[in-house]
């Protein structure tokens, strides 16, 4: 073992006999009116994070990334992760991400974990000490606190803000560093920390609301998103050359489907069986919600109609305020943690649209509600030679990759292809796609590099733009020949590895992709 090595193994070592110390004064309880234990949440959700911590900071191990960060840096990681949370974002800018040392990420990761666990502990804490005056039945201080609760819709008062805190700082450490083999654990606490503030909301509503609240038919069902085809950026296209479609394939007519290489095909009534679809609608605001911690959960999304437009960016934002901004913006819903936002009309630098993002892994609970089409499990023929010259390297996949796409009508992923078989699947609202064959490639004028990216597997060309420019500027493009569809709700769209495809939301639209090979 190195000096150095040995020197990280005994800051950790330290670190334990600290956290032992540290956790035996966690929160068993808060005492209620009569002097007993109010609800069982609290303790579970205590002891919850004292385990949390101990898992994180007790037994290091060498192999551990974080072992590679200097030791005065893991000496205070117990006892002052906001710090170090400052420090390892700060690494986290200081190279390529791609290129960033395992050591900051993980630091990053696990100091937010620490903080998080904290900033409850010490809410805890307070609450024990607050309980007897804050939840006496008929003080003052309980009905300024329904009152406030009722006035933001969502239960959100300023005492929350803690909470929203929370909420970043754990989803920041996947969006940020990635949390590798911290999923779970960020997972759990989120989970933990839900069920206590329900439980908390649920003895300041009584039994009655608590029944309603419970009953899916009280508001699953009866709200959901507008989904309707708006003037210009949903404008719903004559189909002319239509896929190829097919109801319920079997697996293996799927498979002969793939060797003959008959192209992309539509396939209806193969998700009927998701619960995105029915019980656990993903139409239903309120549904999303409940999935979201009320709305909390931070999320990538991309502004603009399309990554190819000037203008175009990306920001965090909680998936309350995306819903509110961007797919509920004429109906009042306060879904929002912030403030109310502008009602402006949309045009396409008002668009926000979470595109590719692997929702899946972040919010479990949604993953519960769809499946992986068996079609993914197949063996797809290779890649045909020719067509597309995107040179990106493809890495095998041991199962497939999936991403969410959620936003308004009028979204839009530009001409382009992808290194993978895909299977699309429309959970909510429709969207247009139009496919063209790789032997095509040469009438659809792949980009070239562009600001040291390598572009080429996206076309130059607005597939919807204006006839007579795309005319003048890509006279090859009439030539192309290509087929499309209107993909509805229920529906998966098969799209081989190397074919072009531009796809429009006609509706406000929830899909999924599986990426396999």
């Amino acid at each position: 073992m190195t000096p150095m090595k040995l020197a990280v193994f005994l800051t950790l070592t330290i670190l334990d006999r600290r956290l032992k110390r540290s956790l035996t004064f966690g929160i068993t309880g808060v005492e209620g009116v009569n002097g007993g234990v109010r609800g069982t949440m609290q303790p579970h959700l205590s002891d919850l994070l004292s385990h949390r911590l101990s898992e994180l900071l007790e037994n290091p191990s060498l192999s551990d990334p974080l072992a590679d960060c200097p030791a005065p840096v893991l000496s205070i990681l117990a006892t002052h992760p906001a710090s170090l949370l400052r420090l390892a974002h700060s690494k986290l800018y200081a190279w390529p991400y791609v290129d960033v040392p395992a050591c900051w990420r993980r630091l990053y990761a696990d100091a937010s974990i620490v903080h998080a666990i904290r900033l409850i502990q010490q809410r805890l804490e307070a609450a024990s000490v607050w309980g007897v005056e804050a939840n006496r039945p008929d003080g003052e201080d309980n009905v300024t606190k329904q009152e406030a609760q009722k006035e933001s819709g969502n239960g959100l008062t300023k005492e929350d803000d803690w909470v929203q805190e929370v909420v970043r700082v754990l989803d920041m450490a996947i969006i940020m560093a990635g949390a590798e083999g911290r999923h779970e654990m960020i997972e759990s606490i989120l989970r933990a920390l839900q069920c206590y503030l329900q439980e908390q909301q649920s003895e300041i509503d009584g039994p009655i609301v608590k029944r309603r609240k419970n009953d899916p038919s009280q508001h699953r069902h009866n709200d959901r998103f507008p989904i309707q085809c708006s003037m210009g950026t949903g404008t719903s296209p004559l189909i002319t050359y239509p896929i190829s479609s097919a109801a319920a394939l079997p697996l293996c007519e799927f498979g002969k489907h793939l060797e003959a290489r008959k192209g992309p095909l539509v396939i209806w009534k193969a998700l009927e069986h998701w619960p995105a679809l029915h019980e656990r609608p993903w139409g239903s605001p309120s549904y999303l919600m409940e999935r979201t911690f009320g709305g909390r959960r931070l999320v990538p999304v991309e502004l603009g109609r399309s990554y190819t437009d000037e203008g175009w960016g990306q920001r965090i934002l909680t998936f309350g305020d995306f819903v509110e901004k961007y797919l509920t913006r004429d109906i009042e819903r306060p879904y929002s943690s912030a403030v109310k936002h502008d009602r402006r009309s949309m045009d396409g630098s008002d668009i926000g649209y979470l595109a590719q993002h692997d929702l899946f892994s972040q919010i479990p609970s949604l993953r519960n509600d769809i499946s992986i089409p068996d079609y993914c499990f197949t063996d797809p023929p290779p890649h045909p030679e020719g067509g597309a010259k995107d040179q990106r390297i493809t890495p095998h996949l041991e199962e497939p990759l999936l991403n969410a796409w959620f936003g308004p009508a009028g979204t839009v992923s530009p001409l382009h292809t992808d290194p993978y078989y895909n299977i699309l699947c429309q959970v909510v609202g429709k969207k247009y796609v139009r496919l063209y064959n790789p032997d095509q490639t040469d009438k659809l004028y792949p980009r070239g590099v562009e600001g040291g990216i390598n572009m080429s597997n996206t076309s130059e060309l607005d597939v919807e733009g204006k006839e007579d420019e795309l005319l003048q500027k890509f006279p090859l493009f009439r030539e192309a020949q290509y087929v499309e569809t209107i993909l509805e709700e229920g529906q998966c769209l098969y799209i081989p590895v190397g074919w072009w495809h531009y796809v429009r939301s006609l509706t406000m639209s929830f899909s999924v992709s599986f990426w396999w090979n």
